[in-house]
């Protein structure tokens, strides 16, 4: 009976060691996917400037070449 006891203890700490492994390898895959968010939140912000930029670029072109008609 008490090494029975045991036996179900050992079990239970091996599967609580496994599931803090998997919970461990979980939270580095979080962090992993949201550096890769916030990468990827930078570009979209860079290339909305750029294109806004151009944009204002091309509305300024507009204007110009309407002023010389």
């Amino acid at each position: 009976m008490m090494s029975e006891d045991l036996s179900i203890d050992a079990r239970q700490e091996t599967r609580i060691v496994c599931q803090e492994m998997k919970i461990k390898r979980a939270e580095e895959k979080i962090k992993d996917l949201e550096d890769r968010v916030r990468l990827l939140e930078k570009r979209v912000f860079q290339a909305a400037a750029v294109v806004s930029a151009a944009l204002a670029l091309l509305g300024l072109l507009a204007q110009i070449s309407k002023a010389y008609l």
